[in-house]
């Protein structure tokens, strides 16, 4: 014996059992009457609005249509966990993506491009800022690591992976977007590198 109730919000059907539990709901975006196991949970165990394989429909478009705003969310919560300068705006991103033009910022390979710091979080300095982040190949990310930008030009690691005129313009546009002359913005990164060496130092 089935009791047939209505959801408030959503309006959805609602086949209850006697035991009071859900052993049946209509789909919120197929309107398909699907068993309860067919539909995905909240983590307090309530059932989502839709059908398993609507709602995973549902997340590709969603994560796709913002894939740009969780970028940029997870790079200021990786700051904001290492108590870290986090203000890297959805826009700014924009920006960076518009002057990288699918290009790395370093090699000037036309690749498939990721997000780095020119000089690294783990370096307790600068964080997810607009004069800190840059988009790269996935080669130069795994190479330069943990380094700051000056390690790694001159690091072995570097080798084949630099294009200096590429690495001008990035400098250049990393500089303006912040205000700064190209001398000056070089100057700001090597005293941040010069704070952050200092500050290991210390905690040693």
């Amino acid at each position: 014996m089935f009791t047939v109730r209505q959801t408030n919000k959503t309006k959805q059907i609602e086949l209850i059992n006697e035991a009071g539990e859900v052993a049946q709901k209509a789909c919120k975006t197929c309107r398909r009457l699907k068993l309860a196991e067919e539909f995905p949970t909240y983590s307090d165990g309530r059932l989502r609005a839709s059908c398993e394989p609507c709602y995973k429909d549902y997340k590709r478009n969603y994560d796709k249509a913002n894939r740009e705003k969780r970028i940029v969310y997870r790079q200021r919560e990786r700051a904001v966990r290492l108590g870290l300068p986090s203000n890297f705006s959805d826009e700014e991103y924009l920006e960076l993506k518009a002057f990288a033009a699918g290009r790395c910022m370093i090699s000037g390979e036309k690749v498939e491009l990721q997000v780095d710091h020119v000089q690294a979080m783990s370096k307790g300095w600068l964080g997810s800022t607009k004069g800190n982040l840059i988009l790269v190949s996935e080669r130069v990310n795994q190479a330069k690591g943990a380094m700051s930008i000056f390690e790694f030009i001159k690091s072995e690691r570097s080798n084949g992976l630099i294009d200096k005129e590429q690495l001008e313009r990035t400098i250049h546009y990393l500089a303006q977007a912040n205000d700064m002359s190209f001398g000056g913005y070089v100057e700001f990164l090597r005293l941040a590198e010069d704070l952050a060496q200092r500050n290991k130092e210390y905690w040693r």
